[in-house]
């Protein structure tokens, strides 16, 4: 059976880092939008993602066009860029030489023609407001051909009580967690994120 993925995103500093790959995230994800409450400055991110690489994990920079000079250099350290703004398949082509995964609100039509761009590797299919905790229909994801099930990460408003629960029905390649393992906005519960790997781990079972 395979593995639910697991990518905690919206990570800021090192300590977090060890406890998300300790506890078995394989992705760790990184913010350089600067709107962003979880945003990390370019040169703390690469620090970030150079971590979570030794370690064993994949580092994700979260980013959205137009990127900047500094970002840009520091996106080096990163192997997959996960796009979160308004950018369409096209735009992504100048980013080939990285394995590029697109956040979006969920809706079937807009995730079966993304997966069929030829653009991304995975989505992250988030809620109606990306990094707000708010969840959507898991049941008419679960209708999706499983082809694209396992290419999508489910994301929004999962939480460790909730994260079974979405796994089972939805049945996706991943989850991807940021509010739902924070303290406060922006700052990570060590032991939220430690519960919620463990409950994705017992959906598994």
């Amino acid at each position: 059976m395979n593995r639910t993925l697991v990518k905690i995103c919206g990570v800021r500093d090192l300590e977090t880092v060890e406890v998300c790959v300790d506890a078995g995230a394989q992705f760790v994800g990184v913010v350089v939008v600067p709107s962003s409450p979880r945003f990390v400055t370019p040169s703390e991110a690469r620090t970030l993602a150079l971590e979570i690489a030794d370690l064993g994990a994949m580092p994700v920079a979260v980013v959205r066009l137009p990127i900047d000079g500094e970002a840009a250099a520091a996106l080096e350290a990163f192997p997959i860029l996960q796009f979160h703004g308004d950018e369409t398949p096209e735009a992504l082509a100048p980013y080939r030489a990285w394995e590029c995964w697109r956040g979006l609100h969920f809706a079937p039509t807009a995730t079966m023609e993304w997966l069929a761009s030829g653009r991304v590797t995975r989505l992250v299919v988030d809620g109606p407001v990306a990094g707000s905790g708010v969840s959507f229909d898991h049941a008419a994801f679960g209708a999706l051909p499983v082809e694209a099930r396992r290419r999508c990460l489910l994301a929004g408003g999962l939480n460790e009580e909730n994260v079974g629960a979405a796994i089972r029905v939805a049945k996706p390649a991943g989850v991807d967690v940021s509010s739902g393992v924070e303290r406060t906005r922006g700052v990570k519960d060590h032991d939220k994120i430690r519960r919620f790997i463990a409950a994705v781990h017992e959906a598994d079972a």
